[in-house]
C-alpha cells in the first residue's frame, strides 16, 4: 500500500464505484466552497476524459522529493541522495520549522515550492486553476486533505526539481528506468543517481500535464 494518483477519478468511479463515485462528487462540492471563500473560479470536474493514475513510491517517496526542495530553499543547492528516512534531515526539518512558524510573513522565494511542500502526502487534490497561495480548509468542513494546491504550479515547481536532478521530463513514468534508478538509490549517475525522488518527480509531472489537459483535478488517494 501506498500514494497513489489519480486524473480523472470521476470518469473512473462513474462506472467502477457508484458510492466512490458519489463521496467524490460531495468532495468536488467541498472544494467547490473553498475556491470561492478564496475568490477564486470554481472547478467542474470531467467525466468523461482518459484517465491517468500511478502508484507513487509508497508514502516515502514524495518526502524524498520535498528533501530535494527543502535543500533548495534552504541552502540553495541540491544536497546528496537520501538513502533513509528523509523526514528526519535537519535540513527538511529547518524548513518546514520556517513554514509553520513563520507562514505568510516568508518572502516570495521561500514560498516557490510550497505546492509541493504543503499538501497532505496522504489524500487530496490538485486542481487545474492558476493561483499562488495553497489553499486551506480552515472551516475543518471535511475536505480531503485540508489543503488544495493548484496543479500549474505544482508542474512548474516540479520541474524546476527535474532540471535541477537532470531529469529528462519527457521520458514514461513506466519505463523500468525508474524502478531500477529507485532500487539502486544513490548507487548510479546522474538523475539515476537520486531514483526514489526521480520516480516521484517524473509522476507528478505527468499527472500534472494530464490535468492542465483535460481540465481534470490531481487526486491523492
Amino acid at each position: 500500500m501506498g500514494l497513489a494518483l489519480e486524473v480523472g477519478i470521476l470518469a473512473d468511479l462513474k462506472v467502477a464505484d457508484e458510492e466512490g463515485y458519489e463521496y467524490f462528487r460531495e468532495q468536488f462540492t467541498l472544494l467547490n466552497a473553498l475556491l470561492t471563500e478564496n475568490q477564486l473560479p470554481a472547478h467542474s470536474e470531467p467525466e468523461g476524459i482518459p484517465i491517468f493514475s500511478c502508484d507513487m513510491y509508497g508514502y516515502s517517496g514524495l518526502h524524498y522529493l520535498r528533501r530535494i526542495a527543502a535543500h533548495m530553499l534552504v541552502n540553495h543547492s541540491i544536497p546528496a541522495p537520501c538513502i533513509d528516512r528523509p523526514n528526519d534531515d535537519p535540513v527538511m526539518l529547518e524548513c518546514y520549522d520556517e513554514i509553520a512558524t513563520m507562514q505568510d510573513a516568508r518572502s516570495a522565494d521561500w514560498k516557490r515550492f510550497d505546492h509541493l511542500l504543503c499538501h497532505s502526502d496522504a489524500e487530496g487534490f490538485y486542481v487545474p486553476v492558476e493561483f499562488d497561495e495553497v489553499l486551506f480548509d480552515f472551516n475543518e468542513t471535511g475536505l480531503a486533505g485540508a489543503q488544495v494546491g493548484s496543479s500549474s504550479k505544482l508542474l512548474a515547481e516540479c520541474t524546476i526539481l527535474a532540471n535541477a536532478l537532470e531529469l529528462p521530463t519527457d521520458l514514461d513514468p513506466e519505463d523500468n528506468v525508474f524502478f531500477e534508478a529507485s532500487e539502486s538509490q544513490g548507487r548510479r549517475s546522474g538523475w539515476k543517481r537520486y531514483g526514489i525522488e526521480s520516480y516521484a518527480c517524473i509522476r507528478l509531472i505527468h499527472a500534472a500535464r494530464h490535468s492542465l489537459k483535460y481540465g481534470a483535478a490531481i487526486v491523492f488517494t
